[in-house]
């Protein structure tokens, strides 16, 4: 007699999401509007306006305009300072060797007599001398040959102070000097020293003309020079960095604008287009962002249909998983224990275990064909059809007659179920079964220590609508006695599949069962699941995975005591 329940061993592992005690909420509909997640109207008016951090793309263009303007600048500068400096250093020079040539020729013993008056009117010469413009003569000195002074302006005065010889190129004998004299007011001014030796007609040396030249002129001009260089070097660099920021805007504005773009489609306003109509390379990025988008667009509306359909898919899980048994009967002298393991989040997999009467139990394991949502559709009208055509019905056969008569209308070409039908008598340990195109059951004997296959002969329901399933199926009794195990499965089981695509195959699964045919119904069933588990290894699941096992332990007492059992683990 059957006067409890026990706690079935369904498998929750795709079911974790979704179970009836978490809140679902439904996402958008089909026809739902599509609204983007929006804040506070000033953070929308914040979001929708291109920011950045650092400096702008203007300023930088602009900045860097006025560098390059900049460093050009300098650089003509620096060159024309040189230029300029060497030219007029060369034209003081040259002054200085024709001046110092034109007093050479002078004969010597002009110079012996008294002639200071000529030296001193010659000195005096500030301006153009001997048709030169040169600068100021600040002292002529007219020595012999040991150099000692016979006329001059300032005849004490010969070198000058720190003077440094520089290199003069011209075919005359001249030495030339710079350093520094001391003129008449005291003060220690830069001076050119040209050295010239007097030669007579014979070509002998008779002494030496010294010639003191300003040459602080050279720095004065180029003063001058570089004052009338700074104004237009400022005003250029000027003029660049507001022509090139301009520019920069001019340049950057679309770039900015397609910013903005990004900003607004970024805050979730999709159908948002790009204002840049330029036919540049900006207008080439705002086409490719206008295509991207759309492409956003479309995504995020799929993205919506797809967690819609999520949705369903949990509704549906949840459904199907209620329609498993939540317990199963505890009965004395019997263990029995189940296992659900879908492929995909529904599946064409069902068993059920139904009270006839008080000595007759219902066990069914059944395969739709195909897996996902049409399949489990037509497995909740086979467990429905079963469940009505089971009661006060006690052959196996009859029962999937009629359930045949009925689903065989409604499922297109191509579907069927294959199902395994039992019938226990819990008193007398016969077991009816009918077979409609499933697997074997396998019925392990303890007493003669090996395995045996009952599958009587029937096709799948739904291929015909009555008259070769009638004749077709079939159905016999085996008795089930007292340490004997029985195992009813679907083929998710036997064709599940290794890295190699090698299934473990019947024959494999067979032994499994003699091997561990001593453990409780749950225990094995675990095991079962972990060896499946290792044989895959990386392996996806290719199919759902039913298992259904009862092992009797004893005679049934008339009146069997109940203990429900806590709720195993779902693997």
């Amino acid at each position: 007699m059957i006067k409890g329940k026990q706690t079935s061993s369904v498998s929750q592992s795709n079911l974790a999401k979704s179970g009836s005690s978490s809140k679902i909420v439904r996402p958008a509909g089909k026809g739902s509007k599509i609204m983007p997640a929006v804040g506070s109207p000033a953070q929308n008016e914040n979001t929708s306006k291109a920011t950045h951090k650092g400096m702008s793309l203007g300023i930088k263009y602009a900045m860097l305009t006025a560098l390059t303007v900049s460093l050009a600048v300098v650089l003509l500068v620096v060159i024309s300072y040189k230029s300029a400096s060497k030219v007029i250093d060369e034209n003081i020079t040259e002054a200085g060797v024709r001046y110092v040539q034109g007093l050479a020729t002078f004969d010597f013993s002009y110079w012996k007599s008294d002639n200071k008056n000529t030296i001193a009117l010659i000195g005096s010469t500030k301006g153009d001398t001997l048709g030169l413009n040169v600068p100021s003569i600040l002292n002529i000195v007219i020595t012999d040959l040991e150099k000692r002074p016979l006329a001059g302006i300032d005849q004490s005065a010969t070198s000058l102070r720190g003077s440094k010889e520089l290199p003069l190129v011209t075919s005359e004998s001249i030495k030339l000097m710079e350093g520094e004299y001391q003129d008449s007011t005291g003060r220690w001014v830069r001076t050119r020293l040209f050295i010239k030796k007097i030669i007579d007609s014979d070509l002998k040396g008779q002494g030496y003309v010294i010639l003191f030249l300003d040459a602080r002129k050279i720095d004065e001009q180029l003063s001058d020079l570089l004052a009338s260089f700074i104004l237009p070097a400022i005003l250029s660099i000027l003029i660049a960095g507001i022509v090139g920021f301009f520019m920069a805007r001019w340049v950057t504005m679309p770039v900015k604008v397609l910013m903005e773009d990004m900003a607004i489609v970024s805050a979730g306003d999709l159908a948002h287009k790009s204002r840049v109509d330029s036919a540049d390379e900006v207008g080439v990025l705002a086409s490719s962002f206008d295509k991207m988008t759309d492409s956003l667009k479309i995504a995020h509306q799929r993205e919506l249909e797809t967690k819609a359909l999520e949705h369903e898919l949990n509704i549906a899980r949840e459904i199907q998983y209620n329609l498993l048994p939540k317990e199963l009967p505890s009965i004395s002298g019997y263990d029995i224990a189940a296992r659900y393991f879908p492929c995909f989040e529904v599946s064409g997999d069902y068993y059920d275990i139904m009270q006839l009467d008080n000595d007759n139990l219902g066990i069914i394991v059944a395969d739709v064909s195909g897996k996902g949502v049409p399949a489990s559709m037509i497995m909740t009208m086979a467990r429905s059809l079963v469940r009505m055509e089971s009661e006060r019905n006690l052959s196996t056969a009859d029962t999937l007659k009629k359930v045949n008569r009925i689903l065989a209308r409604d499922l297109r070409r191509g579907m069927f179920v294959t199902a395994m039908y039992c019938i226990l008598n819990i008193r007398t340990g016969m077991l009816k079964v009918s077979s409609a195109g499933h697997n074997p059951l396998v019925v392990w004997r303890n007493d003669q220590k090996r395995h045996e296959l009952f599958n009587p002969n029937g096709i799948a329901l739904g291929f015909d609508r009555g008259p070769v399933f009638d004749r077709t199926i079939k159905e016999e009794s085996i008795m089930i006695n007292p340490g004997d195990f029985v195992v009813s499965f679907t083929d998710g089981v036997t064709e599940s599949m290794d890295e190699n695509d090698e299934e473990l195959g019947g024959e494999r699964f067979y032994k499994l069962v003699g091997d561990m045919h001593k453990l409780e119904p749950q225990r094995f069933i675990d095991a079962v699941m972990k060896h499946l588990e290792e044989y895959k290894g990386q392996a996806p699941q290719h199919d759902d995975i039913t298992l259904v096992c009862i092992k009797r332990t004893g005679i049934a007492a008339p009146a069997a005591v109940t203990a429900p059992l806590d709720k195993p683990e779902a693997i």
